[in-house]
């Protein structure tokens, strides 16, 4: 019966989602954590950019408190932190991977590079990769196979000390030697931050899965610069693209020296517009 305040930057950048059902209120920064605490999805509404909600006592209000002239949300939440079974701004997080995904399928389609036959499957990096990895196969015609099990007790290595990073990203994921032996391998990943996971992962999927080749595609565009909105990325010197970059703009040259350097026999990334299309 208190005062509360709850508000949301006039960007937009983080999520929050409200639902009122039955006399019962309650706000979270995703929709699927209103829906499994019972309330309907229908009741579900995401809070405007530059709004608050305002609780005294019974009374509930919505007030403006600053223009929104331009929305610029964090797009690591649709394709990383988010969970996929939540809607953001009306959006879903699954359908937005999905085209993710066969955005990439579009790219292979169009460069003909590799082929489509009985040895090529499509690996997801779990969990977050699966949405992307899925669509990607099926527009590809190649199965989506689950060549990594990852290891329910590992926390996400992203936001580790950088002391701890290493070791447990050989301990993530487990390849499935079963799945990988012999196979022209599409590994699909969500994003690329420092490369710490990725180097260790491409030589388990080598070394224990016995993959003949491994070729990342990764589910966004290179990560340049810093984010200062509370996620753990310090500086430009921890990230991986930059150092190839150098204010260039990604060509297929540099993407092949990015993947000779993480030991992949090719990476793609995709394009800042695909993740705004999609």
């Amino acid at each position: 019966r208190g005062q509360m305040l709850l508000a949301r930057d006039p960007l937009g950048i983080k999520p929050l989602c409200y639902a009122i059902q039955g006399g019962l209120f309650a706000a979270a920064s995703e929709s699927v954590a209103l829906v499994n605490l019972g309330f309907n999805a229908d009741s579900v509404t995401s809070l405007e950019p530059g709004t608050a909600i305002a609780i005294d006592g019974e009374n509930i209000s919505i007030e403006r408190f600053a223009d929104s002239p331009r929305q610029a949300h964090c797009f690591f939440e649709w394709i990383y932190f988010a969970n996929v079974a939540s809607t953001l701004d009306d959006r879903s997080v699954y359908m937005s991977r999905t085209a993710l995904g066969e955005k990439m399928a579009r790219l292979e389609l169009e460069s003909k590079q590799i082929p489509m036959d009985e040895d090529t499957i499509v690996v997801p990096v779990p969990d977050t990769s699966k949405a992307a990895a899925d669509s990607m196969a099926f527009r590809l015609g190649i199965p989506c196979r689950e060549g990594l099990i990852r290891n329910r007790y590992s926390g996400r290595t992203f936001i580790e000390g950088s002391s701890d990073r290493g070791k447990k990203a050989q301990t993530k994921y487990t390849p499935l030697r079963e799945v990988l032996m012999g196979k022209r391998v599409f590994l699909v990943e969500d994003s690329i931050v420092r490369s710490t996971t990725m180097k260790v992962l491409l030589n388990r999927i080598r070394e224990l899965g016995g993959a003949k080749e491994i070729h990342v595609r990764v589910a966004c565009p290179p990560i340049v610069a810093p984010c200062f909105y509370g996620i753990d990325m310090s500086t430009v010197d921890e990230l991986f693209a930059p150092k190839f970059l150098q204010g260039r703009e990604l060509t297929d040259d540099i993407q092949q020296q990015m993947a000779k350097k993480l030991g992949a026999d090719s990476l793609r990334y995709l394009p800042v517009e695909s993740i705004a299309r999609a």
